[in-house]
């Protein structure tokens, strides 16, 4: 039976076709109405009947109205008008009786064309359709009818024509009211005092009334996120990304009160962190880079990597959605997704995962929030982050006075008898202060720094000359820092300030003495650099080797640096248009007597000179008017401030000049592209230009805060620490030393300020152990050739190292002495880096 009626179905067709080859050409709205009465006569002539509409003339006809409407438009010669096809759609509601149809799926397959009718439609026609009544009320109702089922064979068309709402509303933002509902029972209590109602619609009466609508787009769009079929999920969240930027605030605050939007993105984290192994390397954490969207990992490429890949890149891909959905979404959107991702998942989940007794467990949860702050790139979420690791308290720290249990705990643990704990504690420190979050280093360490109660203000002049007396003099240890050479490091760092607006990114690229003493082929060729044939000459005309370019970071380290590059957010920066607020030199002033030489006049906060750009918003109210600081005098002093780290160990135990060559103007270069980074991150938080006093902040006696306490209580026992533990004491303290505040520069990189008795600095602890180092050079004459021994190790260049065994007693203290050779380089490098930085933007 039903081969006959195909026969005479397709017998039809041709006869028809010869009918309309010998009757004369219709109209386009002739034939417009011709195909759509086509479709509605298959209803009165085919009922009961459920053939799949895929066997029926359906698609075909609705497809001839698509090319005709196509047609029209493209024929119109006034441009905007509607052609009488359209007219014709409009006026008898032909898209809600195809509405209709794909309500009850009749026949079978039906809804599936519709969908692709209306996604074809929308998309095709370039004149506004959905301002239209008749188009914007039936394209809502088309909307309802998507994600109800799960797994549902019209998933795609669904998602599709979602998708192409979505566009059309990012278009025309004012659009999205014809999406917003109020709910039935709204509805039904505006009907008793409502009079007036529109046809299909409710009357909003109240302001009150409409954030109270419902966002049907965005719950559609929610359920298709969680479909099977990767590629219907990804266009989801895409349409998701679009819903959540739309400008309207009444659309935003319906979808972040009326929707579950924050629950389900808060949820899914949740769901895919519990599915982590509690046991990681942290190794295997820091090799996985992750982009949202791209994260199928299939179970034979997680049984050959390590255990809990698949699980790992699920977690992250979604946070990564998460962070950039946050970054680009209206700032209400943002905000509430942030604060419900810190109430739902960091609280309830991060936390005991973080406060867990467990050593193993607690590692892992170290090193995961780490990995998540070193992905996330919104202000929003890191803010978010930063509140909760660290508390929301800014004020004044005082001595057993952390209430916040986490920010307490995670101090204590740098000082944790297990090393394994101490590393991964430390590196979250470390990713913090270089995410460069305002909150962040404000709490851990400015609060205590800005009302400059270190300051001895009593001293209105301060010798130098006992600091001269410990230090050789600048000519005999380094002359490429001589004053006849300081204009070839300028030249040098000018061109590298140019490199810099390539490499946006670099404050986080390998990193010195930090990056390549463990392989000796990943250290940088320094005669590939640009400039440094002339510092080189510098060096060979003074007769001096300046230190090696040694990398005391193993490969690993170097990794970990490059991965953090890769996800950091600050872009397109200018050294000259950034570095201004970083002059901390400006605070010493010559004396005008008659021995300027031998003393520096240290003013207090309120007789700061002014600089050249005083104009600027971050000008500091106590200072007075008073001539400017000249660029010759703070070059001087620069030298001083240098010098003095650099002359930390005597020269027979400066190990690196003794086994490759020079390579300071690699410090140089370093120090210049990571503080241009951190200058550009911290450029918005209006740092002052000179060391300033904050009313609110001041104290009798200065406490540095636990932070601060626990770095140089670590950093005093240097010698007795393993390698591994020093390396990233000394990387935390350097990222906090490249911070462009001018308090904590001179707390950490001014030796000559005149402290309040008992204050500790890096210098004071640099100076006593110093002492210890020559004691032990007394009773060890050969201790400079087993250093030169011990860095060989470290850069694995040392043959028969087996035969030396009984030379290398104290390894530790030798790899420690040469850690603090390294870092006295990178500190005085910082130094100047900084100098030279606040000298051109004055310029």
């Amino acid at each position: 039976m039903s081969v006959k009626k195909k026969m005479f179905s397709k017998f039809s067709s041709i006869l028809q076709h010869a009918v309309d080859a010998l009757t004369p050409p219709l109209s386009l709205q002739e034939e417009f109405v011709f195909h759509w009465k086509a479709v509605t006569s298959y209803f009165f002539d085919n009922k009961g009947e459920k053939v799949p509409v895929e066997q029926t003339n359906i698609p075909a006809h609705l497809e001839q109205m698509l090319i005709l409407l196509q047609e029209e438009e493209d024929s119109q010669i006034e441009k905007g008008m509607y052609g009488p096809c359209l007219e014709y759609l409009l006026q008898h509601k032909l898209l809600e009786t195809l509405y209709s149809l794909a309500r009850t799926d009749y026949p079978p397959g039906m809804k599936h064309i519709v969908l692709a009718f209306f996604t074809r439609l929308l998309s095709r026609i370039k004149q506004p359709l959905l301002p239209h009544i008749s188009v914007h009320r039936a394209a809502h109702r088309l909307v309802k009818v998507c994600g109800e089922v799960k797994a549902a064979p019209t998933e795609v068309q669904e998602i599709q024509y979602l998708c192409t709402i979505c566009a059309k509303i990012k278009m025309d933002p004012y659009l999205v009211n014809f999406f917003l509902e109020m709910p039935k029972s709204q509805v039904s209590e505006n009907a008793s005092v409502s009079t007036s109602k529109q046809q299909g619609s409710s009357v909003v009466a109240s302001p009150e009334q409409r954030l109270k609508q419902d966002f049907g787009l965005v719950t559609a769009l929610l359920s298709l996120s969680n479909s099977a079929d990767s590629r219907v999920a990804v266009k989801a969240c895409e349409g998701l990304l679009l819903c959540s930027s739309f400008p309207d605030q009444i659309a935003a605050h319906c979808l972040v009160h009326n929707t579950d939007f924050c629950k389900e993105f808060t949820s899914r984290l949740v769901r895919t962190f519990k599915q982590l192994p509690d046991v990681v390397n942290p190794v295997d954490i820091e090799s996985v880079e992750v982009k949202w969207g791209m994260d199928v990992i299939t179970l034979s490429e997680d049984q050959q990597t390590f255990q809990g890949k698949r699980h790992l890149v699920s977690f992250l891909s979604w946070l990564d959605y998460c962070d950039q959905l946050i970054s680009l979404a209206n700032p209400v959107v943002g905000e509430a997704l942030a604060i419900s991702i810190h109430k739902d998942f960091m609280v309830t989940t991060l936390q005991p995962a973080l406060l867990q007794l467990s050593e193993s467990g607690a590692i892992s949860a170290v090193v995961y929030i780490t990995k998540i702050l070193r992905m996330i790139c919104s202000d929003q979420l890191l803010k978010e982050f930063s509140i909760f690791l660290l508390g929301e308290d800014r004020c004044l720290e005082k001595p057993d006075g952390d209430t916040h249990v986490i920010r307490a705990r995670l101090i204590d643990r740098c000082n944790h008898l297990s090393e394994d704990v101490c590393l991964v504690t430390l590196k979250l420190f470390e990713t913090l202060i270089l995410k460069g979050h305002e909150h962040s280093i404000h709490n851990l360490v400015l609060r205590n720094l800005i009302g400059r109660n270190y300051y001895n203000s009593q001293e209105s002049f301060v010798s130098i000359a006992n600091v001269a007396k410990k230090s050789t003099s600048f000519e005999s240890y380094h002359g490429i820092l001589k004053e006849d050479s300081t204009s070839d490091l300028t030249s040098s760092l000018s061109e590298s300030s140019k490199e810099s607006t390539v490499e946006t990114n670099s404050y986080n690229a390998k990193e010195d003495y930090h990056s390549t003493v463990s392989n000796e082929a990943d250290s940088p060729n320094v005669e590939d650099m640009k400039g440094s044939e002339q510092i080189e000459s510098n060096v060979n005309k003074e007769k001096y080797s300046t230190g090696s370019t040694e990398n005391a970071r193993d490969t690993k380290e170097s990794e970990e640096a490059d991965s953090l590059d890769s996800g950091q957010c600050s872009n397109e920066t200018n050294l000259n248009s950034s570095a201004g607020p970083e002059e901390s030199n400006t605070e010493l002033q010559v004396g005008k007597d008659n021995d300027s030489s031998q003393c520096i006049e240290v003013k207090d906060s309120n007789d700061v000179p002014k600089e050249n750009n005083a104009s600027s918003a971050t000008e500091i109210a106590e200072n007075d008017s008073d001539l400017p600081l000249s660029s010759s005098h703070s070059r001087t002093e620069v030298h001083k401030i240098v010098n003095s780290f650099l002359s930390i160990l005597p020269e027979e135990l400066k190990s690196s000049y003794q086994t490759v060559e020079s390579g300071y103007d690699m410090y140089l270069r370093d120090a210049h592209k990571q503080f241009a980074g951190m200058a550009a991150v911290c450029a918005r938080w209006g740092y002052p230009k000179e060391p300033c006093v904050m009313e609110g902040y001041k104290s009798d006696t200065f406490y540095e805060g636990a932070f601060l306490q626990v770095l140089l209580d670590k950093l005093s026992h240097l010698m007795d620490q393993s390698y591994a533990v020093n390396l990233q004491l000394t990387s935390v303290i350097s990222k906090l030393a490249l911070v462009p505040h001018p308090n904590l520069h001179e707390f950490l990189l001014d030796p000559f300020l005149p402290w309040k008795e008992g204050v500790r600095t890096l210098f004071s602890i640099f100076q006593k152990i110093s002492q210890d180092i020559n004691h032990q050079l007394e009773m060890e004459p050969d201790l400079g050739q087993k250093l030169i021994t011990a860095r060989k190790k470290l850069m694995g260049v040392s043959q028969n190292l087996h035969r030396k065994r009984n030379l290398m007693d104290g390894q530790n203290r030798l790899e420690a002495i040469i850690v603090i050779e390294e870092f006295c380089k990178e500190l005085s490098a910082i130094a100047f880096v900084k100098h030279h930085a606040a000298v051109t933007s004055d310029i």
